[in-house]
């Protein structure tokens, strides 16, 4: 048991770290390079086609990663609460809204050359379930004990995503963004480094059978 949640957290945490680059690159490099004008016109559509793609990338990996944190749980015998199980929900919800806006964004710059504005009523909803889903999932991670060091990400991450729909003068916006896909990171390097060792004291305090026994040799009968 403690083998495989040590590999499927290491899984995870890879999901996690992949998913907050592709964010930060998203809208980093149109920091460097603008490929856009202030009113939305795409100035380089062959480098925001990759740069909005990146984007949806991204939040499907952290939908991923969220998935599997609940499956974690599952696995160590120590599932989710009612709130952390609700925070799996919302910020499945959440990151899927931001995956149809980057679609949504890339067949209208297509079309019209400038992305739809509408679109960005699925950003901005999409943010507010992430920031409640983070909320939850902090709570519900804290409390199971497998990985409460996962629960400030959590937290952080939900904050700055508050922030980032909250604020969208410059650089207020861009800091909040360049934050929230940081914590993902730091989320992905507390699975792969705290994965079996979290399952194992978790074990050690709460009692529980089957959490992370490690695997034992089945010795043949002596003959007699």
């Amino acid at each position: 048991m403690v083998l495989r949640f040590t590999t499927n957290s290491v899984r995870t945490g890879w999901a996690a770290i992949a998913g907050g680059v592709l964010l930060m690159l998203s809208f980093g490099i149109e920091l460097v390079h603008p490929v856009q004008e202030p009113d939305g016109t795409v100035l380089d559509p062959v480098t925001f086609a990759p740069l909005i793609a990146m984007w949806g990338l991204g939040m499907l990996c952290f939908a991923a990663t969220v998935f599997h944190v609940r499956a974690l749980h599952q696995e160590a015998e120590v599932p989710l609460s009612r709130a952390g199980r609700a925070g799996v929900r919302l910020a499945v919800t959440g990151s899927t809204l931001h995956v149809l806006f980057a679609l949504m964004v890339g067949v209208t710059v297509v079309v019209t050359g400038k992305p739809w504005e509408a679109s960005f009523v699925l950003f901005a909803l999409g943010f507010l379930l992430l920031v409640v889903g983070g909320v939850l999932l902090g709570f519900g991670v804290g409390r199971a004990g497998v990985l409460r060091a996962a629960a400030a990400p959590f937290w952080v991450g939900a904050a700055a995503a508050f922030a980032a729909i909250a604020v969208f003068t410059d650089p207020w916006h861009d800091i909040a963004l360049a934050v929230y896909a940081s914590t993902w990171i730091a989320l992905g390097i507390v699975l792969r480094r705290d994965g079996g060792s979290s399952v194992i004291t978790s074990n050690r305090v709460s009692g529980q059978r089957g959490v992370s026994q490690p695997f034992q040799a089945v010795r043949p009968p002596h003959p007699r």
